[in-house]
């Protein structure tokens, strides 16, 4: 009886462990590729955001503000 369970307990981790290594598999596959663009000034966040960009990050040196964007491949 302790056997069986025994067997049935490192059965089901051996099955879990597999699960776990395919999803990593899958999710390295699927990584998007980034393209990215920066404006400083004033861009037309509007017009970006309709072309798909997305705001990453933002600096400001001085006076002068620089953002950049990203958007999938």
């Amino acid at each position: 009886m302790l056997r069986r369970m025994r067997k049935r307990i490192l059965l089901a981790a051996l099955l879990l462990g597999c699960l776990f290594c395919v999803g990593f598999a899958r999710q390295a596959r699927e990584r998007a590729k980034w393209e990215y663009k920066m404006a400083c000034g004033r861009p037309n966040l509007t017009q970006l955001g309709e072309e798909g960009w997305e705001l990453a990050t933002a600096t400001q040196d001085g006076n002068v503000v620089c953002l950049y964007f990203k958007r999938p491949k």
